[in-house]
Order: structure tokens, then C-alpha cells, then sequence
């Protein structure tokens, strides 16, 4: 007999019994059918696991000056004789803070339950995040201090109902593989936590093959645009991305091959003097996909508890399956808005000259009637080594690649609006973590990350009279460096 199956005729009975007169269950002891530390809810045959997480994380960071190119490259603006951006774009080193604090709560509960087709489960985890930012100043205003950059912001990270192979709710992607599992910083790749309707099904040996109809919003990253005077948009979706996969699970590690379709709706709008948008000029409708596949290795053989992971993926029209975490937009200032699709931003705390928001399609062309959307391309790899020196002392080594590339219209800006940039980003971390007591973590992680860009067409020289320089603004770099570290105590029960 099947372990489920014992658990769920081992309550039939149990409750037949009590009808008969024997000894009624002692619903508050202990139910062990599911692992450690669940029980019994009083008066029923459901069993509960009450579960958390807090940490405190002291944050250090390489501040620089930034210039946001997210407002000008790719987003309509006329490159006229050469872009400049203006002094509400950037902020200086100055006005950045070097350190940063923040600690998160997290409550979960997971209840269970027997039934004839076998588990069902309901699991809901809430965040509260409190933390500053490194910003330290208003930009474009460098005497005063401001608040903004403070905040503790509550959220929904899962909530989600299984039920014989059914998984229905807010829950991890079946899209994804390694999703961040051994840095705190973070790393390229779909970590992504998204609505959705899947089904699992399992075979013998330790395959198993998931589809999933899982909610396009929380997939969606921008609409780009090089004709001048013309801003892009979503639009409403028709369809959900379908995600599917196909794992192997065995004592020596497992492995995964993952595929989702990606629909693209977006209008192209006319901007007035006053930046409001007009009516549409040009629509799209089309569809991106994404590919992966990964490997995790058990090497026991090394010490017991190590892990290898390794893993790579590629997209076309549907960037947040390499852009990374898509809840890192969430632990925000309560009033910011981002596109959840666009994951982590381009770089963690903004140094340099930031690219334009990541885009689905970029519309290009002489005129916006005549514009066409297109869609860039890029690819991810990500590794981690997690490895334990003793029983209570552990490292981690980790890091990721990220290509984006856009056609030859978009990067030479077609239509008289500065143009796009390819990107190529690398992060490489390493940890060491001091476990004293099961479930306490006390330990520091380091994280270099670097930014390789193109020049975006239209934009100023860096010299001369009508440069970037001599409008005040920090000359423009194609490679970017930033160097992280934090310090955290975190205890899971």
C-alpha cells in the first residue's frame, strides 16, 4: 500500500473506530503522516504546519552616478541633433547611500488533508519587508533628505490549493529550476511567482510532466519604440502563457527540460506637448517563447548536503524567462510601479548609465503606421555550488550571464528616437554561512556585477559643445561595474 493510500485508510479508520465507541483521536497530538511539526486542528482530520521566516541584513554598495536611460532610450523620445538627458535624470555618487538595512517577516501555513485521490494541500505565505534604499537625496534636489526611500511593504508571495495532481493559485512557475535556491542576492533566470492552473502528472522512475496556463501579467515586460514622438504600450491579453515541463527526480539529483508561449499585445500611441498619450497609431499582436533546461546534482561524495546546479535557457519576445526574480519589483516603495515581467532591474542599486527597460518588442520604422514590432532575443546561464566545510559551516559560489540583443532598426534608432542598447551582464558571488542551530543562519555574501552596453543611437557626444559633458550630464560608459556585500542573521521555523 501506496504511503498516501495508507494515510488516508489509516483515517477512515481511525474515525470508524471513534464511531464504535473506541478511544476518540487526540486531534491536537501530533500528525507525522506529513513530516515534522505539523498537527492536528482541533475537531477535525486536517493536519497544519505553522512556518516562518525573519531576517536582519545590513547591505554595503559601491554608489556612482547614474543616469536613467529607462525615460529616454527606446521609449520614443526625438534624438534631434543628439539627446541629452536633463538634471532630473540622473543622480551623483553624492546622493547615494554607501550602506542600507533591511528585515523581513514571513508567515506560512500549510494545512493537508486525506482524501481518496490521494493529499490535498493549501499553502499560503505572506511577506513584510522593511528596508532603505541607497538612495540618500531627492534627485534634482541635493539639500534635502527625503522619505521616500523608507519602506515596509506587506505582500502575497504564495497561496496556493493542490488537490490530485491540480495546482491552482499563486505558486513558483513550472517554468523554473534553480529560482535563487542557494544566493540571497540576485541572479538572472526565471525565479517567477505567478497566478495559475497546473497539472501534474507522475510516472514511475521518477518522471513526472507539468502543463500550466499561468497569468501573462506577471510575465510582461515593456513595449519599446524608435519612432520619435510615438510611445508604446501593453495591451490586453487574449491568451495565458503555456508553460510546460519535463522533470526527472532521482537520489543523485534531478533534471528538467522547460517550454512556455508568451503572447505580445501592445499599441503604438502619438504623445501631445503636454506628454499625455493620443490615440493608437499601430497595434501588434504576436507571440515570444522561451526554452530551458537544467541540471542539480547531489555530490555527497564531496561532503553531505552538497549541491551543483546548473542551468540555461533562451528567449525570443518573452524576456522574463532569463530576467530574473519577478517578486524583487514587488519589495518596493508602496507607490513604484514596474512591469513584473521586467524581474530584477538592470543592475541592483542603478550605476552608470542604466539601459532602457527590457522590452517584448520594440516598434520600428520610418513612419508609425508603418512601424513594426520586433522582437529581441537573449539567453541566460546561471550556475551555483553550495558546499558544506562541516555539518554547521557552509559556502556557496554563484553567478550568472545575461545576453539581450535587438535587431538592427531598433538600435539605430528608426524613426528619429534614440535608439536601443544589446546588454551583457555577468554576476558572481560567493557565501559563507554559519549554521549554529537548525533553521539559524548568521552569515556575509559578496556580489560583483558588470554591465557591458552598446551606444544608443542619437544620443550627444560625450565632448564637445553640444556634448553630454557640457550639459553637465556624467559621460557615457559601455562597461559598468558594482560591487555588493551584506551581512545577514535569518532563523526559519
Amino acid at each position: 500500500m501506496t504511503g498516501v493510500a495508507a494515510a488516508w485508510a489509516g483515517g477512515a479508520g481511525a474515525s470508524s473506530l471513534s464511531l464504535a465507541g473506541a478511544a476518540p483521536i487526540n486531534y491536537a497530538g501530533m500528525c507525522d503522516i506529513y513530516g515534522n511539526s505539523f498537527f492536528y486542528l482541533p475537531g477535525t482530520d486536517s493536519c497544519l504546519k505553522i512556518g516562518g521566516l525573519a531576517y536582519g541584513e545590513l547591505d554595503t554598495f559601491s554608489p556612482s552616478d547614474s543616469v536613467n536611460g529607462q525615460t529616454f532610450e527606446g521609449n520614443g523620445t526625438p534624438a534631434g541633433s543628439g539627446y541629452r538627458p536633463n538634471r532630473t535624470q540622473y543622480v551623483t555618487a553624492g546622493q547615494r547611500n554607501a550602506v542600507g538595512y533591511q528585515s523581513l517577516g514571513r508567515i506560512e501555513l500549510d494545512a493537508r488533508k486525506a482524501t481518496a485521490y490521494g493529499p490535498m494541500r493549501v499553502f499560503v505565505r505572506g511577506d513584510t519587508l522593511f528596508g532603505s534604499t541607497d538612495y540618500g537625496l531627492a534627485s534634482g534636489d541635493p539639500g534635502s533628505i527625503y522619505n521616500s526611500n523608507v519602506r515596509a511593504v506587506p505582500i502575497l508571495n504564495k497561496a496556493f490549493i493542490q488537490f490530485a495532481g491540480l495546482t491552482a493559485g499563486y505558486a513558483q512557475s513550472s517554468f523554473d529550476f534553480y529560482a535563487d535556491a542557494d544566493n540571497w542576492g540576485y541572479l538572472r533566470g526565471s525565479n517567477a511567482t505567478v497566478p495559475l492552473l497546473a497539472y501534474t502528472a507522475t510516472f514511475g522512475k521518477g518522471f513526472s510532466t507539468t502543463l500550466s496556463f499561468e497569468d501573462h501579467y506577471w510575465r510582461r515586460a515593456a513595449i519599446g519604440s524608435t519612432v520619435a514622438n510615438y510611445q508604446a504600450m501593453p495591451t490586453s491579453n487574449a491568451a495565458p502563457d503555456i508553460v510546460g515541463n519535463l522533470r526527472l527526480d532521482r537520489p543523485w539529483g534531478a533534471m528538467q527540460l522547460s517550454g512556455a508561449s508568451h503572447q505580445i499585445r501592445s499599441n503604438l500611441y502619438g504623445t501631445t506637448p503636454s506628454g499625455t498619450l493620443s490615440s493608437s497609431a499601430n497595434s501588434n499582436s504576436d507571440f515570444g517563447f522561451a526554452v530551458q533546461g537544467g541540471l542539480q546534482f547531489n555530490t555527497d561524495m564531496i561532503a553531505p548536503g552538497d549541491k551543483l546546479w546548473l542551468q540555461a535557457a533562451y528567449e525570443k519576445g518573452a524576456y522574463s524567462y532569463v530576467g530574473g526574480d519577478n517578486l524583487a519589483s514587488a519589495y518596493a516603495p508602496a507607490n513604484g510601479s514596474r512591469y513584473y515581467g521586467v524581474g530584477v532591474s538592470p543592475q541592483d542599486y542603478n550605476f552608470g548609465w542604466d539601459p532602457q527597460i527590457p522590452s517584448d518588442c520594440v516598434y520600428t520604422g520610418v513612419t508609425a503606421a508603418t512601424a513594426h514590432c520586433s522582437k529581441p532575443w537573449g539567453f541566460a546561464f546561471t550556475g551555483a555550488f553550495k558546499h558544506y566545510w562541516t555539518p554547521t559551516l557552509s559556502s556557496a559560489v554563484f553567478g550568472s550571464y545575461l545576453s539581450t540583443n535587438y535587431d538592427a532598426s531598433a538600435l539605430a534608432g528608426l524613426g528619429g528616437a534614440v535608439g536601443v542598447a544589446d546588454t551583457k551582464e555577468t554576476r558572481i558571488g560567493g557565501s559563507l554561512v554559519w549554521t549554529p542551530i537548525k533553521g539559524l543562519d548568521i552569515g556575509t555574501e559578496f556580489m560583483y556585477l558588470h554591465l557591458s552596453e552598446s551606444t544608443p543611437a542619437g544620443l550627444a557626444p560625450n565632448y564637445g559643445a553640444t556634448s553630454l559633458g557640457a550639459a553637465g550630464v556624467p559621460t557615457f560608459k559601455n562597461n559598468s561595474n558594482e560591487y555588493e556585500g551584506r551581512i545577514r542573521v535569518q532563523r526559519a521555523f
